[in-house]
């Protein structure tokens, strides 16, 4: 009996039912929302439940009487009677052993449930195929449970992709992304193709170096959740190129050293868009500009219909369609001078960058150049593709992101030649400030429109989505609603309110999300049986940079 924390309360104004129960807790007894609790019941049956909010009531009528037991407010008096007063706990049912639905009986024994009880109350049978370590949970009475989330309702064809939202620096996004692409490449890495994008500073350029700093401390959480502490295998990565021979031709905020050791193992490139490779995603690159009548869409169609030598041939041909619209000889009579005018503006400033060069023909060596669609080319199940926009524009991320996107898509379609879909594996593209992407205001860009093609047609190919951003509500409706697995992180009470996804959150959990420490997050996944479980994760055991 010394497991017993408490037992069932019902009464006529708070009745239980068959999917919530009330129960006190016994004095000393430390609880908390997100905790797991067995109950006993009909048939020697135990029902399941977690806990979801915590009040303390006495048996004063009013706050006037406790003030008055003070002896009328004089706060060095100790009432001579203590107020008869518990904690009563409010959980949600999960689950009943010999599936009874009967609502819990008053007075039934409260207890703490152990670790295989709760792994079975939450769904997380042991015959499931494919478990993925997704972290671990805490309990009260410091019972750690591992938790995975299932491949088959995150990587398809159950269900698919994944969505992290939360506040940048607290919320630890990225990290828990990480390590959730560290337990599918452990666990599944001879089926699964990882492609990461670089956002931020170089925190993910180096992901295939130890984490000299880990603790044994720290250690033991990746052994806790069952995978080795240990950063990704196979990894290759695309930097964007630079006309900098003195900096490897490579426009990066990567490590100097750590870039020399990445090229000595011939594991580093330098990304660019020759002329045809860029006009073939110039939607992306100009997906930002308003174009209400198509005249920009109709302008790209046209130049996409010439095999171009170089930039210098097309610059000099946009040149000539603007002066010759003018004077009334242009070949496109749809188009007007002004909007060939504008598109010569917008191709001027936004092909400046270095990445937009024809392939060079000395120091090929050196130069390390590759388009992404050779890159995918090279790409084969177990690897990881680590591809750096962090230097770009937006616009140019945009493009890249589209590009990669869309590359992999026709692969997976078979539409790339010398690329077999099977040989690809299931591809995991890692996306971050996912709002950027795929905004919620605004009409549908072409980026958005293939990141809607890949949640909603995706996991039926092998092409899953892994998107974190600040703020959900920045987010398409239907990218987030196609998502089986999703990530709250620490967010404040303005997103709460604006974004219509935490609606129907109990309360307690809108507050909790108001104050999660880091390395502690929210998880909801199609196969659990509650709707949100507070999840624990270790420190990323790849290199990671200093901050300064």
């Amino acid at each position: 009996m010394s497991n017993i924390i408490g037992k069932v309360t019902a009464t006529e104004h708070s009745p239980t039912s068959c999917n919530v129960v009330r129960f006190w807790v016994e004095d000393g007894v430390v609880i908390r929302p997100f905790d797991i609790v067995r109950i006993q019941h009909l048939l020697s049956s135990y029902t399941y439940a977690i806990v979801t909010d915590l009040t303390y009531i006495t048996d004063s009528p009013g706050h006037l009487a406790n003030y008055v037991s003070s002896d009328f407010g004089d706060i060095s008096v100790d009432p001579l009677n203590k107020r008869i007063g518990t904690t009563i706990a409010e959980a949600e049912i999960l689950y009943n052993t010999a599936e009874i639905e009967m609502p819990v009986r008053d007075g039934a024994p409260v207890e703490w449930a152990d670790v295989d009880g709760i792994r079975h109350a939450l769904g997380l049978r042991n015959d499931l195929k494919h478990p993925i370590p997704a972290g671990y949970m805490r309990m009260s009475n410091n019972t750690e449970v591992p938790v995975e989330v299932y491949a088959d309702y995150v990587l398809g064809p159950e269900g698919a992709h994944l969505n992290i939202a939360g506040i940048s620096g607290l919320a630890t996004k990225t990290s828990y992304a990480m390590f959730l692409l560290s337990s599918v490449q452990q666990r599944l890495g001879s089926e699964v193709t990882i492609i990461i994008f670089n956002v931020k500073g170089k925190d993910l350029l180096a992901v295939d170096r130890p984490n000299e700093n880990l603790t044994d401390e720290q250690r033991s959480e990746w052994i806790k959740c069952g995978l080795e502490p240990k950063p990704f295998d196979n990894v290759t990565y695309l930097y964007p190129y630079a006309e900098k021979p003195r900096a490897n031709y490579t426009s990066s905020h990567v490590e100097p050293a750590i870039l020399n050791e990445q090229i000595e193992r011939g594991v580093a490139f330098n990304y660019f868009y020759d002329v045809n490779t860029a006009i073939s995603r110039f939607g992306h690159l100009f997906s930002d500009i308003d174009d209400p009548n198509s005249t920009m869409e109709s302008i790209i169609h046209y130049l996409q219909e010439t095999e171009w030598e170089s930039w210098g041939d097309l610059r000099e041909k946009v040149e000539q369609h603007a002066r010759a619209n003018s004077q009334g000889n242009n070949r496109d009579k749809e188009i007007t001078v002004n909007s060939w005018r504008k598109f010569k503006r917008l191709l001027r400033s936004r092909t400046e960058h270095d990445v937009f060069r024809e392939r060079a023909c000395t120091d090929v060596g050196k130069r390390r150049q590759t388009t992404i669609l050779e890159a995918i080319r090279k790409v084969e199940k177990g690897s990881v593709l680590v591809i750096d926009i962090e230097p770009l524009p937006d616009y140019l991320q945009c493009m890249v992101v589209g590009d990669v996107v869309n590359t992999v898509y026709g692969a997976k379609l078979g539409d790339i030649e010398d690329v077999e879909p099977s040989r690809l594996g299931t591809v995991v593209i890692f996306a971050d400030e996912l709002n950027k992407y795929a905004p919620k205001e605004g009409s549908v860009r072409p980026l958005t429109k293939t990141l809607l093609d890949v949640t909603e047609r995706g996991r039926s190919l092998g092409l899953i989505l892994f998107g974190v951003e600040q703020f959900r509500s920045g987010v398409h409706d239907r990218i987030l609603g196609n998502c089986s697995t999703n990530v709250y992180g620490r967010t404040n009470p303005i997103e709460i309110s604006k974004c219509p996804d935490y609606r129907f959150f109990h309360d307690t959990h809108k507050s909790t999300l108001t104050r999660l420490p880091k390395g502690n997050l929210l998880l909801q996944h199609a196969v659990f049986k509650t709707q949100l479980i507070n999840v624990r994760f270790p420190v990323p055991c790849y290199y990671q940079p200093k901050v300064r």
